[in-house]
């Protein structure tokens, strides 16, 4: 009996750790180029690149921002993106876009900015020494 146990509580355990890995390899969403973006149909990719300066435009009628994203290959791609505008937008040097493609527009449900300046040290600051 307590072999009969054992077994389906191995088997219950497999299926179960099956489930969880297929569930998270369907949801996981990769960061993709422009050219790869524009070939898939996914509507949760992370499309990174380097923010076009002077390319921001926000319509506030429209909760709407518009900007140019420049992938790592050297591609440029117009980004949508409908939501509140992220106070640090315009400072920001790198954005990772999430979304999908449509047409050649890169429609963003969620923005992820870095802004350098927010990690820098001020001019004259030491650097911390790790590990102290």
């Amino acid at each position: 009996m307590r072999v009969k146990g054992a077994v389906v509580t191995g088997i219950v355990a497999t299926l179960a750790m099956v489930g969880v890995l297929t569930a998270f390899i369907s949801n996981a969403s990769p960061y993709v180029t422009i050219a790869e973006a524009k070939e898939s149909r996914n509507d949760s990719l992370h499309l990174a690149g380097t923010l076009v300066k002077d390319t921001v435009h926000t319509d506030p009628s429209k909760g709407q921002i518009s900007f140019k994203l420049q992938d790592k290959t050297g591609a440029i791609a117009e980004v949508v993106y409908v939501g509140s505008t992220p106070g640090n937008l315009k400072e920001a040097t790198k954005v990772v876009a999430v979304g999908g493609m449509k047409n050649d527009t890169f429609l963003a449900h969620q923005l992820l900015i870095k802004c350098p300046s927010k990690y820098e040290g001020k001019p004259g600051e030491k650097e911390p020494v790790q590990g102290v």
